[in-house]
């Protein structure tokens, strides 16, 4: 949401707000006994309100206060995808590599699911995998059929996809019936959204957003009640300006009077 729609969302609820201020003012012409009539238009009328011009709102505070990290943090943000072998990738790091957002590409590793295995083939598996290859010394294996094979350095990814899928074929008969490819890119936080947009146009998968900035709209989402108390909230503003607006008469003379006195104690003081 841009700032001159939230102005405008802003100017409509406070619209409302006179609106159910008025209401409040016929009291002396309608009569006492529809006080409760005001106060429950007034909570109606906050309620829509509420949802309506303000709910809009809060659910942008997160990406606001990520604006603000952003704004006084120089830290770099992380986009990790996952890529089918099939998708030429030569191309598409090529792709990123001359996209301007863009500060760095890496291969970060692969992942092969196969059919499932024993926990004996497991210990197998994860006793002889680092000879398979040199690179394969971080992975991850279950025997649900899930091998993570983490890179420390960029690798051919399809390279070692046959690599493996060929050595558990032959070794244990173990069927791989797909695998990705991850790839970790790294941009500033201003250009997160411009490289998701060109990723999504091409069909990538967006599995994360890492860095400080998104970790700072996490916290905020987490921190926040959801968009019913913003709602709620905004339905007792209705009631409490419906009330100020009932008895206007009696609070103004009030608020005169505590005035005054604060004056006169202030007077006090800078006359001591």
């Amino acid at each position: 949401m841009d700032v001159l729609t939230a102005i405008i969302y802003i100017i409509l609820f406070i619209i409302l707000m006179v609106f159910v201020f008025s209401m409040g003012l016929l009291t002396p012409i309608v009569g006492k006994k529809d006080i409760i009539s005001v106060l429950a238009i007034g909570c109606i009328v906050g309620l829509v309100g509420g949802l309506f011009f303000i709910t809009p709102i809060y659910q942008e505070i997160p990406y606001v206060v990520g604006s603000v990290h952003e704004a006084f943090n120089g830290e770099d943000e992380t986009i990790n995808i996952e890529v089918s072998p099939i998708v030429d990738l030569n191309k598409l790091l090529t792709q990123l590599n001359d996209t301007e957002e863009v500060l760095s590409v890496t291969n970060k590793g692969i992942v092969i699911k196969t059919d499932p295995f024993p926990l004996y083939r497991k210990k197998i598996i994860e006793d002889k995998i680092p000879i398979v290859d040199k690179d394969f010394k971080n992975f991850s294996i279950n025997e649900s059929g899930e091998i993570y094979i983490y890179f420390t350095e960029n690798r051919d990814s399809k390279a070692a996809i046959k690599i493996l899928a060929d050595w558990l074929m032959y070794t244990g008969e173990i069927n791989t019936r797909y695998s990705l490819i991850y790839i970790e890119i790294t941009t500033k936080p201003s250009d997160v959204d411009e490289i998701v947009k060109f990723l999504n146009s091409e069909n990538i998968a967006v599995t994360s957003v890492e860095g400080p900035v998104e970790t700072a709209i996490d916290n905020a989402k987490n921190l926040m009640p959801d968009n019913n108390f913003a709602i709620f909230l905004c339905g007792v503003i209705g009631v409490i300006i419906a009330l100020i607006s009932i008895y206007i008469d009696e609070i103004v003379p009030t608020f005169k009077k505590l005035i005054s006195k604060i004056n006169e104690f202030i007077s006090r003081i800078f006359k001591k």
